[in-house]
């Protein structure tokens, strides 16, 4: 059994969040008593896409960053994942229209390049946030899926309605082997879905609401003593929101124009004093969009300030 195999789920959790550390070629990784690897190659592309890949004899770990700029936001990690790739995504769902970020497309090429610099090894994909979306995409465009032995997204927008039929197929190979861990309460969690429609298999989180940054940072998540996931079944509050989510995506016209606004730096102030409280009270039952909303208004603006 390999390194990735053994690891309990807070384990595996602990692993993905190294992906927000500055990881240096050659930092050696050990989670609890593990050994997972050594850092061999630190992927920082000019349009934002970060990931980390981490080698042992038999196994190969990659770690896809997540949005570092929800927690420490500069103008730089603003408009790389959120500007250029967060919020186009979202726009793209709500419009129904194929159009990936350039993010998507670098994380699809560094994926199958390290799977072609390491033959022979086992793969295993970490991903948060942005990261799980990156990921997502990433392995749609696999070119060798059968190398993938598992899989491992967290709190990232559901893709599931940009992939192309081709792509769909292919990660429908590797569904038993992805597992997508889904706080129904994380506002990221956009597009969510409770069939097969979606990048690998559904991990319904056990969660309680609370404060959305935390709530997007694992903040949520409760672990059995073994250290396992503590996870529930398909229940009601999972299925009104993911009708909820259905009805927002399919809205477009105005709701697309307001994702358009927030891509505009000059449209930031305006948009969170005004359209905002405007769309959640026409919206209240798109409790995503209200969740959304109030991120940007708490955090971004928060932000913006600082800037200017």
């Amino acid at each position: 059994m390999g390194i990735n195999e053994q690891l309990t789920d807070r384990e595996r959790v602990e692993l993905t969040k190294k992906s927000y550390e500055h990881l240096q070629l050659g930092d050696s990784i050990t989670i609890g008593q593990y050994h997972v690897g050594v850092v061999c190659r630190v992927e920082h592309a000019k349009d934002g896409m970060s990931a980390f890949v981490i080698s042992n004899p038999s196994e190969i770990t990659i770690l896809f960053k997540g949005s570092y700029g929800i927690k420490k936001g500069t103008p730089q990690t603003w408009r790389d994942e959120w500007f250029k790739t967060n919020i186009p995504i979202l726009r793209a769902m709500l419009s129904n229209e194929r159009r990936i970020p350039s993010q998507l497309k670098t994380a699809s090429k560094f994926l199958n390049h390290v799977i072609s610099q390491f033959r022979g090894r086992r793969f295993y994909i970490y991903g948060h946030s942005l990261g799980s979306i990156n990921a997502q995409f990433a392995l749609a465009n696999c070119s060798h899926p059968e190398v993938i032995a598992a899989a491992y997204l967290y709190e990232g927008t559901n893709i599931w309605l940009l992939l192309t039929p081709k792509e769909r197929r292919r990660v429908a190979q590797m569904r038993e082997r992805i597992f997508n861990y889904v706080d129904i309460y994380d506002p990221v969690t956009l597009g969510i879905t409770e069939t097969h429609h979606m990048v690998g298999k559904l991990c319904y989180v056990d969660s309680e609401p609370m404060q959305p940054i935390k709530q997007h940072m694992w903040g949520g998540y409760q672990f059995n003593p073994d250290g396992s996931l503590k996870l529930r079944k398909i229940d009601q509050a999972f299925l009104a929101e993911s009708r909820s989510e259905h009805k927002l995506l399919s809205r477009s016209g105005e709701l697309t124009d307001f994702i358009e606004k927030i891509s505009s730096s000059d449209e930031i102030k305006k948009m969170a004093t005004e359209k905002i409280d405007e769309l959640t009270k026409r919206y209240p039952d798109h409790k995503s969009l209200v969740k959304l909303a109030e991120l940007f208004k708490n955090e971004l603006l928060k932000d913006e300030d600082k800037w200017n």
